[in-house]
């Protein structure tokens, strides 16, 4: 590798960041510290993000959504989304299987070296990334592939039919609406270390507590989302 192609990397994925947040194609919680973060370090550059996302998707099963054909996102939603949104999606589904799915944060850096990307990883796991690691080592960088673990997937009509009861489909859009904030707190964490540990920012202590934690045991435990504020 050399800096060359590193910094000729770095300034293509910064103009398409710029191009892209013009375009409201960046997840809107995320873009600022995407654009400080690409901007202030030169060992570092960042590549496909997601802030964390809800979505209905069409898909006989789940593990055939590599298939051609066999997987079609409906809409994705960057937020907490309502009742009436998830509605008046699925009103409009007639046939086959659908899933409200919750997708946790994911987040490329990649690393001038070796060392940068190890960093960037302890970072991540410090954070409650425990999914994290090198995705890949090339002439231009290390990538470090970040991602959280909060998540889940459920059918909510096969064959055309609503699978649920009213009642319980607006407790599963609670519970996908909880999944989604607790990820993007985890996220905010994340981001605070970085802004400490690379961007040398002075910032406040945030409560550790529950951040190395699934959501599930988050639940378990009875503790609320208020918690962490």
């Amino acid at each position: 590798m050399t800096r060359t192609n590193f910094d000729a990397r770095k300034a293509v994925f910064i103009r398409r960041l710029i191009d892209e947040g013009s375009q409201h194609r960046v997840d809107f919680d995320i873009y600022d510290f995407l654009l400080t973060f690409n901007k202030s370090l030169n060992n570092y550059y960042t590549t496909s993000s997601c802030s964390g996302r809800i979505a209905l998707a069409r898909a006989p099963r789940l593990s055939y959504s590599k298939g051609s054909g066999l997987f079609k996102f409906l809409v994705k939603w960057h937020r907490p989304v309502t009742y009436g949104e998830v509605i008046n999606i699925i009103n409009g589904i007639s046939d086959g299987d659908a899933w409200l799915l919750v997708r946790a944060p994911i987040m490329h850096f990649v690393a001038r070296d070796l060392s940068g990307a190890l960093k960037m990883l302890r970072i991540a796991r410090d954070a409650g990334f425990k999914h994290s690691g090198i995705y890949s080592v090339t002439r231009d960088g290390v990538v470090v592939e970040v991602q959280g673990e909060d998540r889940f997937e459920v059918p909510i009509i096969i064959d055309g039919k609503l699978i649920m009861d009213v009642d319980r489909l607006r407790d599963v859009i609670d519970i996908a609406n909880e999944t989604l904030i607790f990820g993007k707190f985890r996220l905010a964490h994340l981001i605070r270390l970085i802004e400490t540990r690379l961007l040398n920012k002075e910032l406040g202590n945030m409560p550790k507590t529950y951040f190395q934690e699934s959501y599930r045991e988050f639940r378990i435990k009875g503790a609320g989302v208020s918690e962490l504020m």
